[in-house]
Formats: structure tokens, sequence, C-alpha cells
């Protein structure tokens, strides 16, 4: 062999890939006592090298040769079967990216846990909610995201799921990366294989917080609703009462009760049109007491005419409405001296704390704080706040009942 035909073959040796060693079966002679170091060299050359002495038997090189072919033919079998191995991978890695791909692109935070309920995964969403460090909630670190008033009731709803295998799905309050709770709705369902054995969980965590506070916002706006029609009717008898009481003869009453029941039904109607469009609050103000004004000067109404919002308009009203009722049976409105001041202000300097509306009461009987806190007060203070994001407090002042309002100026249109 000479010296470029050993150049070419160990350069196309080294051009194999790294699965192929090629055998080669070299016949030498015999009688030869030391071969040359450039012999040598070029069998070294071949790497993969049988060599048989001549003259040797022909089983002898036909069991060398097959040898060869079969060590060969396993190279292309282990090729074979590791470039299935690397399409498997490649064809898993695009399965893994396009999973990625989806679940970080949908607005739900998506997550998974083995069968055991041990959490591995979670989409850039839970993150991105949630502000929590990559793998923090991994295990069960999860449920310590949760309210702590729901944490139980998640574990427990997830504990059974677990037992049972069936899916799961529970409401709960989540920790948004504000550090407010968040209302959710989380489900999961099982992934089986062929035995109907439990390989993984899927599950998904849905935003559900606005829709949660407008249930609630709902019920108890029908539950004010219907107080607030009991409330009508008695605040009907007490004027029919009291107009009885006063006039001279029952045509006079009849004809005050009249006007004053026409009034109760104009607020009404404006109190609907109000749920619609926006309005102003002194329209707001003065339809909400319209059917509480006897013809005596006994309401002081004070404030820049501002744009206001259709469900604060409503809540609005319905405060109004109940604070102007109380003070009929037990308040300012109940003799003939008292009154009621209201005063609201708007000072745009103040943009958190820009906006207070107040109630003062004077010249009736002494106040007591009540024993327990009706329907009305909550709605007042809980609800009314929550309209206009602000916080809202009676005092039960002995000299007259207060109330005081304070929200940010966005909190009137919001």
């Amino acid at each position: 062999m000479a010296a470029d035909d050993v150049a070419f073959l160990t350069a196309a040796l080294d051009a194999q890939p790294s699965w192929s060693d090629i055998p080669f079966i070299v016949l030498a002679n015999k009688g030869v006592g030391r071969r040359s170091d450039r012999a040598m060299t070029r069998v070294d050359a071949l790497r993969n090298v049988v060599l048989l002495s001549r003259p040797l038997h022909a089983e002898e090189l036909v069991r060398a040769v097959r040898s060869a072919l079969s060590a060969r033919a396993r190279q292309h079998e282990a090729r074979h079967h590791l470039e299935e191995l690397e399409l498997r991978e490649r064809q898993l890695q695009d399965s893994e990216a396009k999973f990625h791909a989806i679940a970080d692109s949908v607005d739900q935070m998506i997550w998974s846990t083995m069968p055991d309920g041990f959490h591995d995964y979670y989409n850039a969403r839970w993150y991105e909610f949630t502000g929590v460090p990559e793998g923090s909630t991994d295990g069960e670190a999860w449920n310590g995201m949760f309210h702590p008033d729901d944490q139980d009731r998640a574990w427990a709803a997830w504990r059974s799921s677990l037992k049972s295998g069936e899916p799961y799905e529970i409401e709960y309050r989540l920790k948004h990366h504000s550090g407010e709770y968040r209302w959710v709705l989380g489900r999961a369902q099982p992934m089986r294989d062929t035995t109907a054995r439990i390989q993984r969980w899927y599950g998904s965590c849905t935003d559900i917080h606005e829709i949660k506070v407008a249930q609630e916002q709902r019920q108890l706006l029908l539950a004010e609703m219907n107080h607030r029609v009991k409330n009508t009717l008695a605040m009907v008898h007490a004027m029919v009462s009291q107009t009885l009481r006063q006039s001279d003869s029952l045509d006079d009453a009849r004809t005050a009760i009249q006007s004053r029941i026409s009034m109760m039904s104009q607020a009404h109607d404006r109190l609907i049109h109000s749920t619609w469009t926006e309005t102003y609050i002194r329209d707001v103000v003065e339809a909400a007491l319209m059917p509480h004004h006897t013809g005596e000067d006994r309401f002081s109404i004070y404030g820049p005419n501002l744009p206001i919002g259709s469900k604060q308009a409503l809540a609005l009203t319905m405060a109004l409405h109940e604070l102007a009722t109380n003070a009929t049976k037990y308040g300012a409105l109940s003799n003939d001296r008292g009154r009621i001041d209201i005063v609201w202000t708007a000072n745009e300097d103040l943009p958190a704390a820009g906006f207070t509306f107040a109630w003062r009461e004077s010249g009736g009987p002494a106040v007591a704080k009540p024993t327990r806190r009706g329907f009305g007060s909550r709605m007042i203070e809980q609800a009314l706040a929550g309209y206009f994001y602000g916080v809202a407090e009676l005092n039960y002042d002995p000299t007259g009942l207060a109330f005081n309002l304070t929200a940010p100026l966005s909190g009137l249109t919001a």
C-alpha cells in the first residue's frame, strides 16, 4: 500500500460517523520474522484489523469474513436504533415545545401533577398571576397560595379526587401578585393508561373574580330590593297615618296622600332610568329624598353636581332611601323639629380620597347604637362602599345619626 493510499484511507475513515467502525482482514506472510515500522503503520491506520498469516485454511478465512460482516451488520442495527431514539427524542422535544407554547398562550393557569398529586408543572400564566418564583409552588406548596379560609376545603377536595379518581372542581380565593385574593375556579382531570391506571393529573385555574363579585352584588341587590319593598310599604303606612293625624279633613288627607304616593312613584321611575345611563349626583339625591319631603324645609343639600355612574346611582339611591326611612321611623324626621344636612365634596388634588359624602341628622330623638346590625346597616356600609371603591361608616352620635363615605374620584363612574 502506497503512502498516498494510506493517507486517502485514513481520511476516509476519519470521515465516518461515530457509530461506524469498518472491519478489515489483512493477510500477511507467515515467513516474515519482523514487520517493518512502515508496514505496522499501515496496519494501524486501518484501526479495526484482523491479521491472518498465510498460508491459512479456507474455513479460517471464511469465519473471519463472516465475523467482520456480522460486526458490520450490528453497527448498522445500532445506527438504526440510535436514529430511532434520536427521532423520538426530537418528536418528544417538539411535542413538549408545542405543549408549552399552547399552555403559555391561553389565558388560564395550567398545571399538572404526578399520580400521587405531586405538582411538577405550572405554565407561565400561573407565575404571572401569582408573581412567585418558578418552582416555588411545586409539590404541596400550592395550597399555601390559597386564602387561609379556603385551604382546608381545597385540601379535602383534592385528596378526595386523588383517592377516588373523580374529576376535581372547586372555587377558592388565590393570592394575586398584587397581594389581594381573587376568586378562581380550579379543575383537574386524570389521564389514564390502557389499564385505567392514572398516569398524570392535568388541571387549570380560571380567574372568575369579576363574575363572583357580580353574583354577590346581584344577590345583595335582590335582597335589598326585597327589603326596600317592605320599607316602602312601611313608609306608605307611616305617611298615611301621619297625614290622617295632621289633616283637618278627609279631603285634605286624600289630596296629600295622593301627592306623596305620586312622588314616591316618580322616584322609583327615576331610579330605574338611572341604572342604564350616567346621571348626576344632585339628581340622584333629590330623587331619592323626594318621597320623604313633607313640604317643610327639613333637608339641606349642598355639593357640586358631579357625574355619577348608573350602578353608583342605584347604590346611593338605595342607601339614601334606607337612611331617610330610618330617619322617618326613629330619627330626625320622626318629629316636627329634626333636620338633615347632606353635603358632598370633590378634591382633584386627592385622587385616592377626593370624594366625600356626609349625612348629618339633628333635632331628632336621642340616638342609641343598636344592639345588632341589621341588613340596612350592612347594605349602607358595605354595598355602597363597594360600588364607590371607598370606605363608609355609620356613627350613632346621641345628638343625631351621621353617615360618612370617602372614596376616590374615579369611584364615581368606575
